[in-house]
């Protein structure tokens, strides 16, 4: 690891960008030196979630211009071990979803104790989701 900078990674699908998303990222950010933002491939959103409305380079483009991000690359894995191996972040910020409830185990963590980091659970913020968001679309209808 980097001793200079303290690095913090974070991942998701960031489909349809809205203000939970960069209070989610604002927050990782502000955990060190540098944010580095895994974005899942279109077959790993499919796989978590559901087909992504944004396409994983346009989702990578609007994430790497926002000013809290100083990194983006793409997550091919559910998991981010494969990243967290390559980046070697002083912090996993882990935003809500799976393995963010009491007991559960978090993606990544043997990851992050190979490379002797730690893992943060990011608040939920403002009660927005892409869900919510979609769903308020289709009503619309």
């Amino acid at each position: 690891m980097n001793s200079e900078q303290k690095i913090v990674y974070t991942y998701g699908v960031f489909d349809m960008l809205h203000s939970g998303h960069v209070e989610l990222l604002k927050e990782a950010r502000a955990l060190g030196d540098k944010l580095v933002v895994g974005i899942f491939t279109d077959e790993v959103a499919e796989e978590f979630k559901r087909r992504p409305i944004i396409s994983q380079e346009q989702r990578l483009y609007v994430v790497e211009h926002l000013s809290c991000v100083d990194e983006v690359m793409i997550q091919d894995q559910l998991t981010p071990c494969k990243n967290i191996r390559l980046v070697k972040p002083h912090i996993l910020a882990k935003g809500p979803g799976a393995g963010w409830g009491e007991g559960e185990e978090t993606p990544g963590a043997g990851a992050i104790a190979e490379v002797g980091g730690v893992i943060v659970k990011l608040g939920y913020h403002d009660g927005i989701s892409t869900s919510q968001i979609i769903k308020k679309i289709q009503d619309l209808k």
